[in-house]
């Protein structure tokens, strides 16, 4: 039976209405550190799901009046890269890709992958992905999406966090079964593995996740330990920083691990709820984030990507979202930024 007309016409200003771009709630203004200290971190935005790259509610909208699929929202995000306008997400429903530059959201659930955790993205696009339930790496090849095992079986008990060296063509991968950071080719091929389980320097307990600074220095955060361990390109151990602790520049319960364009270091820490930032000798310079539900809060926060830009990325795994904030820049301290304090 043909719907009255008046029906018809509230269906059609409803969806007209979802499909027009909906304006996104006023920013909270949040800065660190405090005056009168110049601001050196913003508080951005938050990213809940696709809608955050489109900018559109018709998705919403057209599940609810006609049952089509609907936004994709975290279900349990993990890990985060950054490359450009386009953001990485893996969480157990996919990786979740934002390309902000062009609007667009992509959920992309490759069926060998059952528990995908770490991820690393190259310079040419390829997407690594690491898998907790299989042990290994998987790698989705841009110019076919083709999904091919990379590692062999046996190498990784428990894949973490990831990297990649982009100068170098490596992958680094955090595994956290066998205590140690293995360095692959971009193909595939086990390089060399630094670590084994241990308290002593070089050794690690439990590395949840792994960096590679633009020198090409390599930042694993020992996370059983808690500390940071610094490696040059080859592997050779350059020094550590951090403890057990409560006071800042300590670490509780470290998950993520970047570094930015300078060199900083930054450090997830899910019990303190916040990232601190190091210079990469290990200095303190700055904190950001406390536990909680609101902006620039976390609760169980684990990983944290940095682009070229300065943009920062952390995963808020609780909460089910990501947070986003901009490293400040001023005229006068170009083209070296200063440090963040």
């Amino acid at each position: 039976m043909p719907l009255p007309l008046r029906i018809l016409t509230i269906l059609v200003i409803v969806v007209l209405s979802a499909c027009a771009e909906v304006p996104r709630e006023d920013v909270p203004e949040l800065f660190w550190p405090l005056p009168p200290q110049k601001p050196r971190i913003k508080f951005v935005d938050l990213i809940i799901g696709s809608i955050d790259a489109t900018s559109s509610r018709q998705g919403k909208f057209t599940q609810v009046l006609f049952g089509e699929e609907g936004e994709a929202q975290f279900l349990k995000p993990m890990f985060a890269v950054a490359k450009g306008e386009v953001l990485y997400v893996s969480d157990l429903t996919g990786i979740h890709i934002y390309d902000f530059g062009r609007k667009k959201f992509a959920l992309l659930k490759p069926g060998e992958v059952r528990h995908p955790a770490g991820i690393a993205v190259s310079d040419n696009g390829d997407i690594f992905i690491g898998d907790t339930a299989r042990k290994t790496v998987w790698v989705v090849r841009k110019k076919d999406r083709k999904v091919t095992s990379l590692v062999p079986a046996g190498i990784i008990g428990s894949p973490g966090g990831m990297a990649i060296d982009d100068a170098r063509g490596r992958l680094l991968v955090a595994d956290l079964g066998n205590h140690r950071v293995h360095v692959f080719s971009l193909e595939g091929k086990l390089l060399f593995s630094i670590g084994g389980r241990g308290v002593e320097p070089g050794r690690f307990n439990f590395p949840y996740d792994v960096a590679v600074g633009p020198d090409g220095r390599i930042y694993v955060m020992d996370s059983g330990n808690f500390r940071v361990q610094v490696f040059d390109g080859n592997g050779k151990l350059l020094g550590t920083f951090g403890a057990l602790g409560t006071s800042a520049g300590r670490f509780a319960r470290p998950k993520g691990i970047a570094t930015d364009a300078d060199g900083h270091v930054y450090v997830v820490d899910s019990a303190f709820g916040n990232f601190q930032i190091f210079t990469r000798e290990g200095t303190l310079l700055l904190a950001v984030g406390s536990n909680g539900k609101e902006p620039g809060q976390f609760t169980i926060p684990m990983g944290i990507a940095i682009n070229a830009t300065g943009k920062i990325y952390v995963v808020d795994q609780l909460n089910r979202r990501v947070q986003v904030f901009q490293y400040i820049t001023y005229p006068e301290e170009r083209p070296t930024r200063q440090d963040p304090r």
